[in-house]
């Protein structure tokens, strides 16, 4: 690697570092977000009225409950009536974050899940395996090392 290049990594690697630092990111924080995100529960937005239709109510949310709504949306609109005033109605509908890729993230991070990889041979065929004695081994190492050697 050149001088420069070498110098600007270090560069980059630096700046990155005071970056997390002033940020205070750390994989703890970044687990807590998505746990936030991902155990959120739509019950803890809805109030169920006495009709027993159920009503978003946000008076008391949390900081953290708050952190895993992705879109609210507030509509408004006057109704005219003939018999009185009109009637102002007001819908409120909201989508919370991904749970199931805040899963899946927590997942991965934990070793719930185990990625399959499958290798085959030549033409999808079975991969040749070939057993080698200590010996036919520790010449094979040497005849690579003094190849790597050579290289450098």
């Amino acid at each position: 690697m050149n001088k420069t290049a070498d110098r600007r990594r270090r560069i980059k690697t630096a700046a990155t570092a005071r970056a997390v630092s002033r940020l205070a990111i750390s994989k703890e924080r970044v687990l807590d977000e998505l746990a936030k995100l991902a155990f959120s529960n739509m019950a803890d937005y809805l109030k169920i009225g006495a009709d027993g239709q159920p009503r978003v109510d946000f008076s008391k949310l949390t900081r953290d409950q708050a952190a895993a709504i992705h879109e609210v949306v507030v509509e408004t609109r006057t109704e005219e009536r003939d018999d009185g005033p009109p009637i102002i109605i007001t819908k409120t509908r909201f989508k919370l974050t991904d749970k199931r890729g805040a899963l899946v993230d927590l997942g991965k991070h934990l070793g719930l899940f185990k990625e399959r990889v499958e290798h085959s041979g030549p033409n999808g065929g079975p991969v040749e395996m070939k057993q080698y004695s200590d010996i036919e081994a520790a010449r094979l190492i040497g005849r690579l090392l003094s190849r790597v050697t050579r290289e450098t």
